[in-house]
This record gives structure tokens, sequence and C-alpha cells, in this order.
């Protein structure tokens, strides 16, 4: 048996009976004898395992030492992605989810980037929606309008995630996955973007992997704004255990662009909607995120991120932000309230002025 690869592929597998085919025929059309596959069952429930075993008995037999199967326990997602990297034999590390599928060059054009000493590759996205394909687009994993590299590539496309990377396993060594944790990728893959030189990250502007969207993913099942509490809460998590060793200052600064990509840009969007839409449980969901966030919060007041690191607000938008994250220090959830309402009134009031104004038009004609 081959003792190491250049790709290790991990395939998490839970309850995907109905996807889990495509996306292994996917990965195997994509693959070279170079590339190991790890499928890992993290206790489905239904065919999946069946199917997963049926496909590794009838690959060709140039391929049958490339493919493990793992069974596990059930323990969510960041345990099966640990367990994938803990057997991984390969230098590079791939992801990709059970019912999700790639693209058939999806290898190949990775071996040239690495060959050219590149330790990171990073592939726009296909968002495939199960129910509606005319919903299908494509979404770039880089932000031309940003400055910087980094910034750029943290502000694109699932930057959070695994599954549109190819990373060089040595990179994860300081990292686990966060078990019981969802959106967990957040806990790993956009620190270690910010710890490599960017000459080491290569950008391809080429849609090769295929992200399904169905109706019972953790995705789908999560609102956003639950969604953005939960990375948030990871985030903080991880600058909490490296503050350990380092002071806690230092750490915050050497992941500013995660902060200000994952929580400064994106907390003013979803406290409004919160409050929105949850009025009876938005000032519990502040004390938590207060409680969670609490280090970074003060670190980003006392350095006046809101303004000095580039993000995508107004004038005023900073300003409503810097006054709602000095309140959430100060406990002073209500008068949190206030502002979203008082910017709830001047929404709601430009949008009569706007009617208005065209009722006027059509009335005399200008």
């Amino acid at each position: 048996m081959k003792e190491d690869f250049l790709f290790s592929i991990i395939v998490p597998v839970y309850n995907t009976e109905k996807y889990i085919r495509k996306c292994l025929d996917s990965i195997l059309e994509a693959i070279d004898i170079d590339c190991e596959v790890l499928i890992i069952n993290d206790g489905s429930t239904d065919n999946s395992e069946k199917i997963a075993l049926d496909f590794i008995y009838e690959l060709p037999e140039k391929y049958k030492n490339n493919f493990k199967y793992i069974k596990k326990e059930n323990k969510g997602l960041a345990d099966t992605k640990n367990v994938g990297l803990k057997n991984a034999r390969g230098k590079y590390i791939s992801c990709v989810d059970s019912d999700d599928y790639i693209s058939k060059d999806f290898y190949e054009i990775a071996r040239k980037q690495i060959n050219e000493g590149y330790e990171i590759i990073i592939y726009d996205v296909y968002v495939v929606f199960e129910k509606d394909k005319k919903m299908n687009y494509l979404s770039r994993a880089y932000t031309d309008y940003k400055n910087e590299f980094i910034v750029s590539i943290l502000n694109g496309a699932i930057s959070g995630s695994s599954c549109n990377k190819i990373i060089k396993k040595e990179l994860y060594n300081n990292y686990k996955f966060p078990v019981g944790k969802e959106y967990e990728d957040t806990a790993v893959t956009p620190f270690i973007l910010s710890e490599i030189e960017t000459e080491k990250i290569k950008y391809l502007p080429y849609g090769m992997y295929y992200y399904l969207q169905r109706e019972k993913s953790i995705v789908a099942t999560n609102t956003l704004e639950q969604a953005f509490y939960k990375i948030c809460e990871n985030i903080s998590e991880v600058i909490e255990e490296k503050s350990k060793e380092k002071n806690i200052e230092e750490v915050i600064y050497k992941y500013k662009y995660v902060i200000n990509e994952f929580i400064i840009d994106r907390s003013l969007e979803y406290f409004t909607s919160d409050y929105k839409i949850n009025k009876k449980e938005f000032i519990n969901n502040l004390e938590t995120f207060k409680k969670n966030n609490s280090n970074i919060l003060d670190y980003i007041i006392n350095k006046n991120w809101i303004f000095e690191i580039e993000n995508h607000y107004s004038q005023s938008q900073k300003d409503t932000l810097n006054e709602i994250f000095k309140y959430l220090q100060l406990s002073q959830f209500n008068k949190i309230k206030s502002i979203l309402n008082k910017r709830n009134l001047i929404r709601i009031l430009k949008n009569i002025q706007f009617n208005i104004k065209n009722l006027l038009k059509s009335i005399i004609g200008k």
C-alpha cells in the first residue's frame, strides 16, 4: 500500500444517501494515483454506508488502495474532519462534503500550482440549489475591490470553508476542528489563511467546487443571524485559546482581518435583522454576544478598528456601529434597541418620501 500521497481527500458522510454517489463519482473522475480518498461515516443511519462500500467494491483495480472507508460514532462534522486529518497520509488536504461535488480538473490544476510552490489553492464556487436550478450562480472566492490580498480572500465566497481550498497538511498542525460546534471551519480555515505568507496562496478564478444548497443541511436550518452569532463565538474561542500562550492583544491584532471580516463587517447588518425578526430574544442574544466576544469588543473599541480597518460601511454606519459596540461594552442593551428603532424609522420615512416622489411624477408627468 502506498505510504504517502500528494492529496488526501476527506469526505465526511452523514445521512447523504441521496447525494454521496454523485460526490464520489466526481472525485473518482478527478483523481490520479497520487490521491487518497478517506470516506468517513459519522454514524449514518440511512443507506450511505452501503452506497459507499458498493462504490469502493466497484472501483477500478488501479484505485483499490487509494480509497479508505472509516466508520465512527456520530460526533458531528468537526470530529469527522479531525479523524480525517489524523488518518491522512497526503501532503495536501482537500475536503469534499458528501452532498457536494467537484470538477474533473480539480486536482490536475492544483498539481500545477503545488509545483510552483503554492501551499493553499482556492477556487470559486458554484452554488447549486436542490429545489430550483434557476437560482444557481457562480460565487467568487476573491473580492476585487479590497486593497489587500488577504482581505480580498477573507471577503470572498465561503472564505471560512475548507471545501473550496486545498491546504498543505502541516498548516493544520496547530488546529483541531471544534467538536460539537456548527460552522466548525471558521475556527480553523480563516486563521490558517491569516498565518501563511500571501505569496503562498493561489487564487484561481474558476468555479471548480459545486456547493449544494439543500433543505435539511446545517446552513439551511440556521437563520443567517444564528449563523453569525455561532461564527463569532467560534472565532473568539480560538482567540482565547491562542492567548494562553501569548498576550491576548498580540493575538487579536494578528488576526485582525479575520475579526474584521466575520465580526465587524457583519455586525450592523445582523444586529439590525435580528432585532427586526427576534425582538423577544434580541436582548438575550446581545448579552450572549457580549459575553462570548468581550475581549475582542474591547479591543475593537480601544483601537478604533471600525474606522481604521477597511470595511463596507459608510461614515454614518461606522458611527452607528461604533455607538452600538460602546453600549455593548456598558451592557446598555436598551440603548442599542433605541438606535435600531431610529434607523428603522428613518428607513421607513425615506421609503415613504421615495414613493410620494414617484407618485407625483406619474401625476404631473415629470
